[in-house]
């Protein structure tokens, strides 16, 4: 399966690594403060571990099935809209808490410690999905000689 790995391949392998990373942050995120846990944490931790192992499916897929089939297009997409779901929900459930930190409570240094996490899982996840958008315009595997 290595042997027939490409770019398009490493990129999606990239993205499942930030997807790791962006779930571990919103895990951290979410159990800093009590005061401040997402109310469905173990969905979003669901949607995170299943975007993942989307993105593992669209990697190995190519090498079996051959470049572009249906398993790894709904495995990019998949993990792309699962991603995203994850990007919307923390963004919505801390956007009242980040109104408040650049506003009137900016001393609040748990909040501020919740708030770097929070923007370290968002920007890992929307890596992630930049990665796996450029890499469905490529060859996920090399073709059989």
């Amino acid at each position: 399966m290595m042997r027939k790995m490409t770019v398009g391949s490493v990129f999606t392998l990239i993205a499942a690594v930030a997807g790791v990373v962006g779930t571990v942050a919103m895990m951290l995120s979410s159990n800093i403060d009590k005061a401040y846990a997402y109310k469905t944490v173990n969905t979003l931790l669901l949607m995170g571990i299943c975007g993942i192992i989307l993105c593992l499916i669209a990697v190995w897929s190519p090498t079996r099935f051959g470049n572009h089939d249906l398993l790894s297009t709904i495995g990019t997409v998949g993990a792309i809209g699962l991603f995203m779901g994850v990007v919307g929900t923390m963004i919505s459930d801390r956007v009242l808490m980040i109104a408040g930190l650049f506003s009137y409570n900016s001393q609040n240094m748990v909040g501020w410690r919740v708030f770097y996490a929070t923007v370290t899982g968002i920007a890992a996840f929307v890596v992630g999905c930049i990665l796996l958008i450029i890499a469905s315009f490529m060859k996920n595997a090399k073709a059989a000689k």
